[in-house]
């Protein structure tokens, strides 16, 4: 079975090759979900930051629960100035691209 890190990049790589308008994905360690934040500007800037819950879809490869944040490049900007808070427990200097 696919640990939780490689599940994480194989899912941030499938999200990118969806999406060309992703211009980075951001993981934020956890021992049980997947937190990814995506950056892309084919979402508008709504001024908030929405996470997506996603449940294990083993049949698909994808083992644990995940949680999506889609950030236009505004937004991102805004929570790395402290603008915009990203949800409880996802530090930013945490994070690792992916």
């Amino acid at each position: 079975m696919k640990t939780l890190d490689q599940t994480a990049r194989e899912l941030a790589n499938a999200h990118k090759e969806a999406d060309p308008a992703t211009s980075a994905v951001k993981l934020f360690p956890d021992l049980k979900e997947i937190h990814l934040v995506e950056i892309t500007s084919a979402v508008p800037a709504s001024g908030e930051v929405l996470p997506f819950k996603l449940h294990p879809d083993p049949a698909n490869g994808v083992n644990f629960p995940s949680v999506v944040v889609l950030l236009h490049p505004e937004e991102w900007a805004k929570v790395k100035t402290g603008e915009l808070n990203l949800p409880d427990g996802w530090n930013l200097g945490e994070a690792e691209d992916l």
